[in-house]
């Protein structure tokens, strides 16, 4: 499973930060780092929980990735999420 770095949630505009929905604060999150629960793929849901404190955190299914060098980005239905891989780990 990878580390993620969380840099920024945008709206699916993909200029628009993201703080607050009626159910998050998303300003509470960005800057942390999470192990991801399962691996994301397209379809499911994005589970990751925070390294440094419990914070669980699931999406809403994963319509897109993209993977540029250490630039890892996730669309879902209503967020764009960019983060920065810290490391790969394998399984074994």
């Amino acid at each position: 499973m990878r580390l993620l770095k969380l840099l920024q949630i945008y709206e699916v505009d993909g200029f628009t930060p993201k703080h607050r929905s009626e159910r998050f604060d998303f300003d509470q999150i960005q800057g942390q780092t999470f192990c991801e629960m399962n691996p994301t793929e397209v379809g499911s849901s994005m589970m990751l929980t925070a390294v440094n404190r419990y914070i669980p955190f699931k999406t809403t299914s994963v319509q897109a990735i993209d993977r540029d060098g250490m630039d890892f980005r996730v669309l879902t239905r209503n967020t764009i999420y960019h983060f920065e891989v810290h490391m790969d780990r394998k399984a074994n």
